[in-house]
């Protein structure tokens, strides 16, 4: 597969509602992670990984050892504020960028990343393999229409492949 051309990709990760799975520490899974885009052409040097969890989260000390930023954000409804804080600062300040966010996407996250679509950014994303495929009150009537590529969560996590759409 080609390289894709862009400076960066950036993963927005609410690591609450996409939890580090069983025995894998957050290298190994940022480790997945960038295999997982390398191999949808993104090169790993160009891969950044921001996760949100709660300000007393049991790894946050291997997070930051493992060099990914954690930012302490609170329940569900303050993750994703900071996480979409966060993408605007980004996105305001990056030409041609790509994003991930893996989370259980909720309408306000998906309103909000739909309007980046509209303006032609990437969106790859990941969620939870039982969080629902459409959202009741979105712009769209189903995550397909917001993600350019999606994984699986728990798929993702160990470098697996994005789910493949007929």
């Amino acid at each position: 597969m080609a390289t894709v051309e862009v400076e960066k990709i950036v993963v927005f990760w609410d690591v609450v509602e996409c939890p580090l799975p069983d025995d894998l520490l957050p290298s190994l899974v940022s480790g997945n992670i960038e295999l997982a885009l390398q191999r949808q052409g993104y090169l790993p040097c160009n891969v950044s990984i921001r996760v949100y969890g709660k300000k007393n989260y049991e790894f946050k000390d291997e997070f930051l050892l493992a060099n990914i930023m954690f930012l302490p954000a609170g329940d569900a409804s303050a993750r994703c504020k900071r996480m979409v804080k966060d993408i605007d600062k980004w996105a305001l300040g990056n030409g041609k960028s790509d994003l991930m966010v893996i989370s259980r996407v909720n309408t306000e996250l998906a309103t909000y990343l739909a309007d980046w679509k509209a303006k032609d950014f990437k969106i790859l994303g990941a969620r939870p393999e039982n969080a629902p495929g459409k959202c009741s009150s979105c712009k769209m009537t189903t995550l397909d229409e917001l993600f350019t590529q999606e994984w699986v969560w728990e798929s993702l996590s160990v470098g697996g492949d994005p789910i493949t759409r007929a």
